[in-house]
């Protein structure tokens, strides 16, 4: 009996050189450097509840398990504790989606692929 060598006898498929027609669903939600930057030009370094000029957390209006991408219009600026408020008050977090429908349209939270 002829015992096999697995280096000799394997070989794998090699992976597929294609490339992805459009980002991973993590990537595309995560804000980005640049687009952290256009929020700020648009907003200033404010939270947009309270007024506080320290403001260093970025919020997504539609979250990210509604299907909110990392986009500028789905961006806001907000303190610790108005972050922590809108994810606890229901209507605060609907107030805001109804201001950035109607500042952007409904699409506001989509990414070019969503749109398409």
């Amino acid at each position: 009996m002829r015992v096999l060598n697995l280096a000799e006898e394997f070989h794998p498929v090699p992976k597929p050189s294609f490339k992805r027609s459009r980002p991973k669903r993590k990537s595309r939600s995560e804000f980005s450097a640049s687009v952290r930057q256009k929020i700020d030009k648009r907003d200033g370094k404010y939270c947009q509840e309270c007024g506080n000029p320290n403001a260093p957390e970025m919020h997504h209006v539609m979250p990210r398990g509604r299907g909110g991408r990392g986009v500028v219009t789905n961006g806001l600026r907000l303190c610790v504790s108005c972050h922590d408020k809108i994810h606890e008050d229901a209507q605060l977090m609907s107030k805001w989606q109804g201001i950035f429908e109607w500042r952007f349209g409904p699409d506001y939270y989509k990414d070019e692929w969503d749109v398409k």
